[in-house]
């Protein structure tokens, strides 16, 4: 998702230190994103390189995204630019997960299974912003 690389850049822009937080934050969601799509191609398809080489370009489009911002925003960047910017693409990210993912997880009706995802997944945030 390119908004995830322009908030990483934009993140760091303003603050070195938090932008490797947060890249590291998301380069941790991505590992089960990789997951989520090579494994569906590997059983449709049957080809392994199949589902790596598309979770590979799936992965390039956050430092893609991160290009783009600052080829596009370069000469425009100040705190009011980096805040809109972070304000936006939380949105958008928090508009998928409500929108998207929440009501595909619910299908399964395993309830637990989301809470221990959701715990989890707020104790290594925690962790992370705790180390950096």
């Amino acid at each position: 998702m390119q908004s995830e690389g322009i908030a990483t850049f934009m993140t760091a822009y303003n603050d070195i230190s938090m932008g490797i937080s947060l890249g590291i934050a998301i380069a941790l969601h991505n590992i089960p994103e990789g997951i989520g799509i090579s494994v569906p191609i590997y059983y449709s398809t049957g080809k392994k390189s199949r589902g790596v080489i598309l979770s590979l370009l799936s992965g390039l489009a956050e430092p893609l995204g991160a290009i783009m911002a600052y080829l596009i925003l370069k000469n425009f960047i100040n705190e009011r630019l980096i805040s809109i910017t972070l304000i936006f693409v939380a949105g958008i990210m928090i508009t998928l997960a409500i929108e998207e993912m929440l009501p595909e997880t619910n299908k399964y009706n395993k309830p637990i299974h989301n809470l221990f995802g959701l715990i989890i997944g707020i104790i290594l945030v925690l962790i992370n912003l705790l180390i950096f």
